[in-house]
């Protein structure tokens, strides 16, 4: 595993090379994420027993393709302020940022806008189109974009598509064509300990994880993510996930709040189609 870290605890970022042109970015606080995040983890157990009670840590993630353009999805939070603009300026080197995506505007995915454009100053802001108060997140004069517009990069054709699973109004996913790569943004969000920091989810699978595992955290943690999934009926879920699958060709699962699947795509994703069922299903009273 080859990780180049920066910073520590709550500015601790990791990146990753997923393709020799797509890198993840992505934030774990690691051994501090207990003392960090209040030990979360321990009410998902207590309520789901398969739940791992050391998993206290959730990802950040941004993603970062090296093109014949450079697009950029997300910012990570205002905590990896410095480490994320590290990462950047080490990843791009002397290369301009070209497109800047924000899937919503919420801190884990946008709170770092301002300050990569200052780094940036060229860069382009693309963000979902329809709505009201960009002012208010630095958005004012972005480029507004809908489902199936298209950003050509060279090798690489990313399409805005319309979320299965929408956390914010102003909420869009990205799908690349020619590498399968699905960035499903806050869809999937699973709990790791510290030894799973940094991790694809197959070399999770070498310190205990698995693609049940996997299962048994999305149907808790989704619960929390997509609280209107209680008045949602579960075949109906599953149709639009399975409607979804044949259309979209995921080699690569890249969410912001997931370690990334590059390997087994068709036992995960199973296991993310029966974890929604059960998140649809279950008893929400305990959740919360």
């Amino acid at each position: 595993m080859s990780t180049k870290v920066y910073g520590s605890g709550a500015d601790r970022v990791g990146v990753r090379q997923i393709t020799p042109n797509i890198y993840w970015i992505c934030h774990c606080a690691g051994a501090e994420a207990a003392r960090l995040n209040r030990g979360f983890a321990s009410d998902f157990a207590r309520v789901n027993p398969k739940f791992d009670p050391e998993a206290n840590d959730i990802i950040y993630s941004s993603y970062l393709f090296l093109d014949d353009k450079t697009f950029l999805i997300d910012t990570l939070g205002p905590a990896q302020h410095k480490t994320v603009l590290e990462a950047l300026a080490d990843l791009l080197g002397d290369r301009r940022l070209d497109y800047l995506w924000i899937s919503h505007t919420e801190l884990p995915h946008a709170a770092n806008t301002a300050a990569i454009r200052r780094a940036y100053p060229e860069v382009e802001v693309l963000t979902v189109g329809g709505h009201d108060h960009y002012e208010v997140h630095g958005l004012g004069d972005a480029k507004q974009l809908d489902y199936g517009d298209r950003v050509e990069l060279g090798q690489h054709s990313i399409e805005i598509i319309e979320p299965l699973f929408v956390d914010h109004a102003l909420t869009q996913w990205i799908y690349e064509h020619n590498t399968g790569f699905l960035c499903p943004v806050d869809w999937a969000l699973n709990a790791h300990n510290e030894h799973q920091c940094f991790r694809f989810m197959d070399e999770m699978e070498e310190v205990g994880y698995s693609a049940e595992r996997f299962g048994h955290d999305v149907s808790i943690t989704n619960c929390v993510v997509f609280a209107w999934l209680r008045w949602a009926d579960p075949d109906q879920v599953v149709a639009a996930i399975d409607r979804f699958y044949d259309k979209y060709d995921i080699r690569i699962f890249a969410p912001s709040h997931t370690n990334v699947i590059r390997e087994n795509l068709p036992q995960y994703l199973g296991a993310l189609r029966e974890a929604m069922r059960v998140a649809v299903t279950r008893d929400y009273g305990i959740v919360h």
